[in-house]
């Protein structure tokens, strides 16, 4: 190859071009490239996010490498690191130190993989002297972003558009993002809307630009697991216009929030989720929450150009005693319930829905639902039990035990008065599950007292004071 056409990759890759310029030196059999244009090539499969195919072209050049060559061992971390293979991508950032102890790019790299790992020690570690280094690099990465999001490559929003189109069908329109003040702002997270046809009688709302973010699940043997996730919602037509754009604004807006949930809380979401508003989803509907199903239309998921998968998942709003029922018995117990009671209109939003479980909630609560507010930071299994006098009757509590779970929904906190005799427990009628939030509405002063471990006890003494118990409650 003449100098001429390393000169022209160069100039291809300093412009962004790097699909181009991989076309370019693909022309030429492989075994036929320079070491040089080799790395090249590599450095642009990298840059479209195509890892493997980076460390298979690397791999041709490994012998001819010398140990110290930093650009080899950041390449190679880098790669490993879009793979997810983060053990070996701190291997080689590390070597990447060794070689030169102010490659800030090494550093940066180390960052973003103890975040995503949920290493904070570490990752502060790393962060003090990737900014010592150049704070505005490290800041262009980790600073402030409180409004920004991730977003798609203009290839991967291709491909995502792609396959709404050919699994769920044309996009008629993308909705505006109207804020509370009526503002229309420019969003990273564009919502689309897939009008009903002969096949299909229903509105389809489909997000396109949460799954830029990539959601990291540990699980308990340390592996992570990606979640990138786009949300569907399948909406009855009213026939009635204003009502139908009323559902597809609150639709439109919640998924929004989730795509900032997910990404500025750095958390994810899968199928079987549930999330709980304690109040309304928006002031025309009575549901307080949603529960995520998997919307599976296609043979396949949808597959960006790195390999990673992006799972479409129909979001169903939910009523407040559906909630409780499923962080009691779990999700596909709620699904059987739902089957048997409104089949399937459960899928698919409408302003009024049946509650399945409507009639069956007899009881007052001494707080409406109206005026439940979110007050509490929690993360784990949210589920609790309380009795009627503290729900309906309005006492104060005055006992607090947090025992064994009974479900991976269940915080093991319940909630007594402290006045409730054998004869009143042993009535099942006479308590009830609630989320964690809701009974912290009732009687905020639990608050400070949930991160006890199971074991733990209190009551409430004469000075309204909690004071912790010598035994546990059976």
């Amino acid at each position: 190859m003449d100098n001429d056409f390393i000169f022209d990759i160069d100039e291809l890759m300093n412009e962004g071009r790097f699909e181009e310029a991989i076309n370019r030196i693909q022309e030429f059999d492989e075994d036929e490239l320079s070491g040089e244009l080799i790395f090249m090539l590599a450095h642009c499969f990298s840059q479209c996010q195509r890892y493997r195919e980076t460390l298979r072209v690397l791999k041709k050049i490994e012998d001819d490498i010398s140990e110290d060559d930093l650009s080899y061992h950041l390449e190679i971390a880098g790669a490993n690191y879009g793979l997810h293979k983060y053990r070996t991508a701190i291997k080689e950032a590390d070597r990447c130190i060794e070689i030169d102890e102010n490659c800030v790019e090494a550093w940066l790299l180390l960052c973003l993989i103890y975040q995503e790992m949920g290493r904070s020690v570490e990752f502060e570690k790393a962060s003090y002297i990737a900014k010592e280094i150049d704070e505005d690099a490290w800041d262009n990465i980790f600073g402030d972003k409180t409004n920004e999001l991730a977003v798609y490559g203009e290839k991967e929003a291709d491909i995502v558009a792609g396959y709404i189109n050919d699994y769920y069908g044309e996009i008629g329109v993308l909705l505006p993002d109207f804020r509370d003040d009526g503002i229309n702002y420019n969003h990273p997270i564009k919502i689309a809307v897939i009008p009903p046809n002969e096949e299909c009688p229903f509105f389809k709302i489909v997000s396109i630009g949460i799954g830029a973010y990539r959601g990291i699940e540990i699980t308990d043997s340390g592996e992570e697991n990606i979640h990138r996730i786009e949300i569907v919602s399948l909406i009855q037509p009213s026939g009635e216009y204003d009502a139908d754009v009323d559902i597809h604004i609150w639709v439109s807006k919640i998924m929004r929030q989730f795509g900032e949930m997910v990404q500025l809380e750095n958390s994810w979401l899968d199928c079987g989720h549930t999330v709980s508003y304690g109040d309304r989803l928006d002031e025309s509907v009575d549901y307080n929450g949603v529960i995520f199903a998997s919307s599976s239309v296609g043979e396949k998921n949808c597959v960006l150009p790195s390999g990673e998968e992006v799972e479409f998942l129909l979001m169903i709003p939910l009523y407040e005693e559906e909630m409780l029922f499923k962080i009691t018995n779990g999700f596909m117990e709620l699904f059987e319930q739902a089957e048997k009671v409104i089949g399937n209109d459960f899928w698919y939003i409408s302003k009024k829905r049946k509650n399945i479980f409507e009639g069956s909630i007899r009881k007052k609560w001494a707080l409406p639902r109206s005026v439940i507010e979110n007050i509490l930071d929690w993360n784990g299994p949210d589920g609790c039990y309380a009795t009627d006098r503290i729900t309906v009757d309005n006492c104060k509590i005055g006992i607090m035990y947090r025992e064994k779970p009974e479900s991976k929904f269940d915080s093991g906190w319940r909630f007594l008065a402290g006045d409730e005799n054998e004869e009143y427990m042993n009535d099942i009628e006479n308590a009830e599950i609630f989320n964690l939030n809701t009974i912290c509405n009732y009687d905020p002063e639990i608050i400070e007292y949930l991160e006890s471990p199971i074991g733990s006890a209190f009551y409430r003494n004469k000075s309204g004071e909690f004071r912790p118990m010598k035994f546990r409650p059976k």
